[in-house]
């Protein structure tokens, strides 16, 4: 961005805290929160415990404004607080992961890309000091560490392409291009033809050109070749060769051990014969013979199973389901279910939560902990299983997003309206809770920081629907501040104190003098499987009528100024932006600012990977559901759209994609409407969560300056 440009923007940051009634005394110390503190937020995850319970490793991420890309490196603190916390990694490397203890605690294993190459798993000594040093040198790269019970082994994964599968196909050089039998064909097409075939095969080796001939070629960035996630085993020593257990032409992952570490199960896409991988949405469990040969196999039919785990005394393999053999598939719960090795005995843990299940763990002694979502919270649940009765250890308003549990100790990286990252411990039922790491406690002692308040009304047809809203410093009654609505994607996903990608945006918006408001209208996640589903065939007018009549709620109160209203989202929340403003609140906001979003569901279909949802969501393909494709579209009501609207897509995004970006933007262009349309190179759907630093911050900026260059032309 232009120095100048970003003067003025943060100019017009200052202005608008400027303009608010005088504060306290202690509150007057305390500046603004900005787009800019992005460089001073620290993120924790990754957390793993030692044996004992009385260490806990994590991940830091810092983005440096340096070098615009991510910090990450290895911390270690103790789970009693006596202690402070300790680094052990200075990679400074963008890609470093998924830390994990060995079952003695005198080694850790992560993954991590150092010097430019793929990422490795890799080793460090803990008990007697020294540097890590790589288990793996791939060159497809490695995945994941999930250790043996003995310590002595190391199951991960690695993605091969078609022709690294065939273990029997030796790497040769290029063929010497027979250009005189190409320049033969009309005397022997048969040799021509061998030559020109011989020759496009090499051309095509290294993906210039991509040849496509899959069903699924669109990856987040970039059309991708065929490739395929396997598992492997490698003795935990410096020269050890990995095994590969794995060799189909489709994604193996999960792996985990028995406790007797003779067999790995993991989760196999495999389809059936004679169908491609790329055709088949279920996925069963596989469990193999450690030391390689044929796996057994635990099914169940119409279900997406996933991410296995052995029982501490083997008796169960716990496991997460989806059902795909539904019209709702998509929209329903991740389930937690424990099966026996042999496919018995099959029961459902998290089934009378009604919740979906994030991540989970077994502990040493049979416990089984877990996360779910539940509105606007992400709390950690554990259970027993000879009677299964799922109780909160964590809850509140907060989410814990990372968490380990082992000796007798729970710790979890949790974010929260006041501390946006830090890791926690406890003891094994929640007790005795404490806070490990102050991440971002110079940053908060600086800044003032907004509370999230929960608020809850009824929409049009009763349903009771949950939103928060943010003051900025001092609210004064006879002057309210502009509002500022916040719409989430998915169009499943779930916001709230528990969920933290949105934590900077929101201050940043309080900040610059905004009343921020959010809701999880129908159709979002935490709430249930009817929740989910109640908007099937309906993205549009039910859930925006949901998301006003909340805003509505908020002016009611005297928190905002009704006749400055501006309103902005992401991905479905881009979708639901341009819904308001084209049909069904195209008169009320003075400006709006669509992300990343969906605008036409047919060239979605047709030009991203994320085609599947929408077969999902409206029961069939667009020229199957033709009339519903164009009723449910944003572009069919773009004459309506009289709001100036900013638009923000990153030029790599093949989940929304930005072909139905330009779309619009052209649509709004020919009728002469008020419309910028931002583009961010090399950048995919993640933009704001994990994209370029500076392009996040930019991101961030464009929207405040859009909002103050509408609601307050006048600069005050």
């Amino acid at each position: 961005m232009p120095r100048k440009t970003l003067v003025r923007l943060l100019a017009a940051a200052a202005a608008a805290a400027a303009m608010l009634p005088a504060l306290p005394a202690h509150a007057q110390q305390r500046r603004a929160l900005v787009p800019l503190d992005l460089y001073h937020l620290r993120e924790a995850g990754g957390v793993a415990l030692s044996p004992d319970g009385r260490s806990v490793v994590y991940v830091v991420s810092l983005p440096d404004s340096a070098t615009n890309r991510y910090r990450r490196d290895l911390w270690i603190a103790p789970t009693d607080g006596t202690g402070a916390p300790r680094r052990l990694t200075w990679t400074g490397g963008a890609a470093l992961s998924s830390p994990s203890f060995s079952p003695d605690g005198r080694r850790l294993a992560f993954v991590a890309a150092r010097d430019g190459g793929k990422p490795q798993v890799w080793i460090l000594p803990l008990a007697d000091g020294g540097e890590a040093w790589p288990l793996t040198e791939l060159k497809t790269g490695a995945a994941g560490a999930a250790w043996s019970p003995q310590g002595d082994r190391i199951a991960f994964t690695s993605t091969l392409s078609p022709a690294e599968l065939d273990t029997a196909r030796a790497d040769t050089a290029k063929a010497r291009v027979n250009a005189g039998a190409i320049r033969g064909i009309d005397r022997d097409r048969a040799a021509a033809m061998a030559a020109v075939r011989a020759k496009l095969k090499d051309e095509a080796a290294d993906d210039d050109p991509r040849v496509i001939t899959r069903l699924e070629f669109l990856g987040e960035n970039a059309a991708e070749s065929e490739r395929w996630r396997q598992v492997y085993v490698v003795e935990a020593r410096q020269g050890a060769r990995p095994v590969r257990l794995t060799s189909g032409a489709w994604n193996s992952s999960a792996p985990a051990w028995s406790p007797d570490g003779q067999s790995v199960v993991l989760a196999s896409s495999e389809p059936p014969a004679g169908t491609h991988a790329d055709y088949w949405e279920e996925g069963d469990l596989l469990v193999f013979p450690a030391a390689g040969g044929a796996p057994r196999r635990i099914a169940e039919p119409g279900y997406a199973e996933g991410n296995p785990r052995f029982s501490p005394d083997g008796r169960w393999i716990a496991y997460t389901r989806q059902h795909v053999d539904t019209k709702f598939q998509g929209a329903v719960n991740a389930e937690l279910v424990i099966e026996r090795p042999d496919g018995t005995g099959r029961q459902s843990v998290s089934a009378g939560l009604d919740r979906g299940v994030g991540a989970f763990a077994f502990t040493p002694d049979g416990w089984l902990y877990f996360t779910v979502q539940s509105e606007g919270t992400a709390p950690l649940y554990r259970t027993k299983l000879d009677r299964i009765a799922p109780a909160p250890v964590v809850s509140g308003p907060r989410g814990v997003l990372s968490f380990d549990a082992r000796g007798g100790r729970i710790a979890w990286a949790q974010t929260s309206p006041r501390y946006p990252s830090d890791v926690y411990a406890a003891t094994a039922d929640g007790a005795g809770e404490r806070r490990l790491t102050a991440l971002n406690d110079s940053l908060l002692a600086a800044v003032r920081v907004a509370d999230y308040e929960e608020v809850r009304y009824p929409s049009f047809d009763g349903r009771r629907i949950q939103g928060w809203f943010l003051r900025p410093a001092v609210v004064d009654p006879a002057a309210p501040p502009p509002l500022a609505v916040e719409i989430h994607g998915g169009p499943h996903s779930m916001w709230g104190p528990g969920e933290a990608s949105m934590w900077l945006e929101y201050q940043s918006l309080a900040g610059a003098g905004y009343t921020v408001f959010f809701a999880n209208p129908r159709g979002s996640g935490g709430y249930g499987d009817e929740w989910l589903q109640s908007i099937h065939q309906s993205w549009g007018s039910p859930p925006a009528r949901d998301i006003l009549l909340g805003a509505d709620t908020v002016i009611a109160r005297g928190l905002a100024d009704g006749h400055r209203q501006t309103v902005t989202g992401g991905s479905y929340g881009g979708y639901m932006v341009a819904w308001l403003v084209a049909r069904e609140a195209p008169a009320r906001f003075a400006a709006a600012s669509s992300q990343r979003g969906v605008y036409d569901l047919t060239t979605w279909w047709g030009a991203s990977n994320t085609w599947r949802l929408f077969e999902n969501e409206f029961g069939g393909r667009p020229w199957e559901q033709a009339d519903l494709a164009r009723a449910q579209s944003p572009i069919t009501y773009v004459a309506g759209v009289r709001t100036p609207l900013l638009m923000l897509h990153g030029e790599a995004d093949f989940r929304t994609t930005i072909a139905g970006g330009y779309e619009f933007y052209r649509a709004l262009k020919v009728l002469n409407r008020e419309v910028e349309l931002v583009t961010y190179p090399r950048e995919g759907h993640e933009l704001t969560r994990s994209g370029e630093p500076a392009h996040r911050v930019d991101h961030m900026l464009r929207i405040i300056e859009w909002f103050e260059r509408h609601v307050r032309p006048d600069g005050r």
